[in-house]
């Protein structure tokens, strides 16, 4: 017992700790915001600082060559000045420094373009071939480093702002797609077995919400429905023992008061208790076979006509009937036991309903039916005739207890057959049960 109360205690904890949809919505819509805002920032930052570098390496490569030293022109006879505006590039030919306005004592030798620091300062490197001769211009990259900075500091208020509208977004985006499930939650809650009436009102803006509304409400229908039979089923058990136990209760009484006295009172009476208690113990050993969930089945191949023939036999050693029957010696595979149960019961139902008249057993594609000349059943019945302790009130009314079709229609569903009720034209009604082989 204690183990059972800290397995409580764990499994209430650890729902404690479970979040709500709202919040993991939030939570998933701000990670995944980040690591797009992430992503597209580091982009925009090497894209832009590739494309600067490149642009500006470009163009003091341009400026070079329109100068005297690009176009060949001796460089050892004077200083000219190569740079752009008041910016003077560092520039090295060979092994020659040119021009070196930083006064830079060390600088690498580099192909392409390069951002590096030297001295402590950022540069930018650029080496090429013009002609036969190594060409390595540089400059400072001062305004470069600033752009950098204000491209990196507005990048990352903007990650931050982006993280704000995220998480209230989320929460808004959570609290929108939990809201129908937490009134779906709360509705449940909310029904008891007194009022089993209650569905999911809302209106789901997602197909998926949608879905799971409809597949609900139609398990509460199947919920209610299964109730309802329920109340009715024991109401109708109650019923169906309470008079036959009155039966015999006032028979006994009967015995005790004047059986010493009377002993024809005494064999009636007891004749009476034990019709009593035959139809208690068919009433009861139709509810254990109802009750079974499953059924275990044995398959043979058997003809079918003799099967008929035999239950034709025992239902005329009772009392002389008209039976005609067209069914042809064909052989089927199926729980000989069961199938003659689910025949006894069609033709002791045609025998109770058919009036005395002729009884027809036909057989035709696999479907083998069972005709009387009754009154028929009346078409709000149709439907409800294979319900349990059912019995037509109007027209085919009488003894029973609306067991019969109910087991038939159990046992046809383990077998896998079909079956149904249809009124005929001419008079009565016909049984059928398909999908021999």
């Amino acid at each position: 017992m204690k183990e059972l109360r800290q397995l409580g205690a764990r499994a209430t904890l650890s729902d404690r700790r479970r979040l709500s949809t709202a919040t993991q919505v939030a939570i998933y819509s701000v990670v995944l915001v980040v690591f797009i805002l992430c992503v597209s920032a580091l982009f925009v930052y090497a894209v832009s600082e590739n494309v600067f570098i490149r642009n500006y390496s470009a163009e003091m490569r341009n400026i070079f060559m329109d100068s005297p030293m690009g176009k060949g022109f001796g460089y050892g006879m004077g200083r000219m000045s190569i740079g752009r505006g008041s910016t003077e590039f560092y520039v090295r030919i060979d092994e020659t420094v040119v021009q070196n306005p930083s006064e830079l004592v060390s600088v690498p030798d580099v192909e392409g373009y390069v951002k590096t620091r030297i001295e402590g300062s950022s540069y930018l490197l650029y080496g090429f071939w013009n002609g036969t001769e190594k060409v390595v211009l540089g400059a400072r990259m001062d305004d470069l480093d600033f752009f950098l900075e204000s491209l990196a500091t507005t990048l990352l208020l903007s990650l931050l702002v982006g993280v704000a509208l995220s998480v209230v977004g989320g929460l808004l985006l959570g609290n929108r797609v939990s809201k129908p499930i937490k009134d779906t939650s709360r509705l449940l809650k909310e029904i008891t077995m007194d009022d089993l009436s209650r569905r999911v009102e809302s209106e789901p803006k997602t197909s998926e919400l949608a879905e799971l509304k409809e597949s609900l409400n139609k398990a509460l229908d199947r919920i209610q429905d299964g109730y309802s039979r329920q109340e009715q089923f024991s109401s109708d058990i109650a019923h169906e023992i309470r008079s036959p136990l009155t039966s015999i209760l006032g028979f006994s009484r009967l015995i005790q008061r004047w059986g010493s006295n009377d002993p024809e009172v005494v064999k009636e009476a007891a004749e009476s208790i034990s019709d009593t208690a035959d139809k208690m113990m068919t009433i009861t050993e139709s509810l254990l076979f109802l009750s079974q969930p499953s059924i275990e089945l044995n398959f043979t191949t058997f003809s079918i006509r003799e099967l008929v023939d035999e239950l034709v036999s025992s239902a005329n050693s009772a009392k002389s009937l008209d039976f005609k029957i067209d069914v042809p010696d064909t052989d089927i595979s199926s729980d000989r036991v069961l199938l003659k149960i689910v025949l006894k019961v069609l033709v002791e139902n045609a025998i109770k309903f058919g009036k005395d008249g002729p009884i027809e057993i036909a057989w035709s594609n696999g479907v083998l039916s069972v005709r009387d000349y009754g009154k028929g059943i009346e078409n709000d019945e149709i439907g409800k005739i294979f319900d349990r302790f059912y019995r037509g009130d109007s027209s085919r009314g009488g003894e029973g207890h609306g067991l019969g079709l109910s087991i038939a229609s159990k046992i046809c569903k383990v077998l896998g057959l079909s079956i149904g009720a249809d009124n005929c034209t001419d008079g009565g009604a016909v049984f059928k049960v398909g999908g021999l082989r």
